[in-house]
């Protein structure tokens, strides 16, 4: 059974939408691509439902993927706690 991923996308207007979706690349070499290729795309793709919703970055407050790989970017804060 392929692992369930989640995704949680904050806007700018203060609503929020949340995906599940299966894992997508079969190991942390792939997902690091893959996220490369979001950043430097600034929009996200994604295929939900029978539909290609595309979100230009410019519309997001920010997104949270779950679980965290192994494999996080650069310059990364590990460990951090959502207080408020």
């Amino acid at each position: 059974m392929t692992p369930t991923r989640g995704l949680k996308l904050h806007f700018n207007d203060g609503s929020s939408l949340t995906l599940s979706f299966p894992q997508q690349k079969p190991n942390e070499a792939a997902r690091e691509l893959m996220a490369e290729e979001i950043l430097k795309r600034r929009m996200l793709t994604v295929e939900a439902d029978g539909g290609l919703m595309i979100i230009p970055f410019e519309n997001l407050k920010y997104f949270t993927f779950y679980p965290v790989g192994e494999t996080l970017p650069k310059a990364t804060v590990k460990g951090a706690t959502v207080t408020g």
